[in-house]
């Protein structure tokens, strides 16, 4: 497997909550921040202004589409002259309760009309969530924005595919839930891999490593296998490299060293056997490459602030709970962890 193939795998991706929304101008709407959340918007007829975090605006006209990774606040309007309100307002305004919550799933496609009687724009929208407990670098090294052009074409990743999408939720036969978030997590991929295609060479951070051929051979080598006892002699010479070069290259590029990247990996995989399987500590000890359940503690409470049994107890928490109430302050505790990356 190639290395954006599993570090989007790891990203555990989900979709929810599809809108297929017709405006008339004037209109304008702003949303708050979503926690472990990205929005996203793609211009099915007409055009619109696009309010990005930082205050700034773009145009957006059919076949566009807007993720904001970061689940930032944003908006979305008519013109400049447009008044916008408060996305909560305006479902109050067209009658729907806003139930969004990060176990959400895909449901069937709701329809808003909003605005006055001016020119229309139809705009489908939705939310992409992530498993918030798994620190993905990819994640933590996109923009805040992407802005991709979806081609007027008759292949999946064109206008087509996003009318087989509306089309699919809209009919609600069996299994539409499972398809349409497939096809849903296809265009976020696409634009994910778009974005990574466009970063220039020589650039920093872990879309800059990705880039470097050699850098990008270690991190794929650490990804495909996280529990070898990897060192940097080791990785060196799998990729070619001398044990100086390989470190100065590394940490110039990513901001870490080898040996604490290959442990962040561990962890990982420790945080998800922790979340999804039932076996022991040292169980997971043993399959993340620890020879014993104490050393293992140690390493995932200095990586995590907690110890695998909390880290696991949490989690379960949080599954039993989050249909009610989306959990915010367990994600918070869990996701605690500081970012140890360059971005």
């Amino acid at each position: 497997m190639d290395l954006l193939s599993n570090v989007l795998r790891d990203l555990r991706l989900h979709s929810a909550v599809l809108s297929m929304n017709e405006f008339r101008a004037p209109w304008g709407y702003s949303k708050p921040r979503l926690d472990g959340a990205a929005p996203f918007h793609i211009v099915i007829e007409g055009q619109c202004l696009f309010s990005a975090p930082d205050g700034t605006f773009c145009e957006l006209e059919r076949g566009d589409m807007v993720i904001v990774c970061r689940g930032e606040s944003h908006g979305l309007q008519a013109d400049h002259d447009s008044t916008c309100v408060p996305f909560f307002q305006l479902l109050q305004k067209i009658g729907i309760s806003s139930a969004w919550h990060t176990g959400s799933r895909m449901g069937p496609l709701h329809r808003y009309q909003f605005g006055g009687t001016g020119v229309s724009t139809k705009i489908l929208s939705g939310i992409f969530t992530f498993d918030e407990t798994r620190k993905n670098p990819l994640l933590r090294s996109l923009p805040s924005i992407i802005r991709r052009r979806i081609a007027v074409g008759q292949n999946f990743g064109g206008l087509t595919g996003i009318h087989d999408l509306i089309a699919e939720v809209d009919a609600s036969l069996m299994g539409f839930q499972s398809i349409a978030e497939r096809m849903a997590e296809v265009l976020f991929m696409q634009a994910i891999r778009d974005y990574v295609a466009s970063v220039p060479e020589n650039s920093i951070g872990w879309l800059g490593a990705i880039a470097d051929p050699k850098i990008a051979q270690v991190l794929s080598t650490i990804h495909a296998h996280p529990s070898n006892p990897w060192t940097i002699a080791s990785l060196g010479r799998a990729v070619g490299l001398s044990r100086t070069v390989l470190a100065n290259r590394f940490r110039q590029l990513t901001g870490t060293t080898v040996i604490a990247y290959a442990t962040e990996q561990r962890m990982e995989k420790a945080a998800d056997m922790l979340t999804t399987s039932c076996g022991s500590l040292a169980e997971v000890a043993g399959a993340v490459g620890y020879e014993s359940e104490i050393s293992f503690s140690r390493a995932f409470r200095k990586w995590a602030g907690m110890p695998p049994g909390k880290y696991r107890g949490l989690a379960n928490c949080r599954n039993t709970i989050q249909v009610r109430t989306g959990v915010p302050q367990i994600e918070r505790e869990l996701s605690r962890r500081p970012a140890k990356f360059k971005n």
